[in-house]
């Protein structure tokens, strides 16, 4: 019987590091806000740098904003592209 599996150990070091980048990663003090220009919907960031929609807009803002420039909404690309 083995009590402990050298390989696991490792796993376990690989998950606790990616585990702690992300957790620094999103400590990173800056805040995103939706932003919409005419039939752009983007995100901006506190200290002013540009982003993807899906760093600072809701899916609803995101969905409301297909459906008045569109007149419809692609769940499948909504889904895929910002997880809603």
């Amino acid at each position: 019987m083995k009590i402990f599996d050298s390989t696991k150990g490792k796993d376990m070091k690989v998950f606790i590091a990616a585990l702690t980048a992300l957790i620094l990663a999103s400590c990173s003090g800056e805040e995103w806000s939706c932003v919409e220009e005419g039939k752009s919907l983007y995100s901006i960031s506190s200290s002013g740098k540009p982003g993807s929609a899906g760093k600072g807009c809701s899916c609803e803002e995101i969905r409301e904003f297909e459906l008045r420039n569109f007149g419809s909404v692609d769940e499948g690309a909504l889904k895929s592209d910002f997880g809603c």
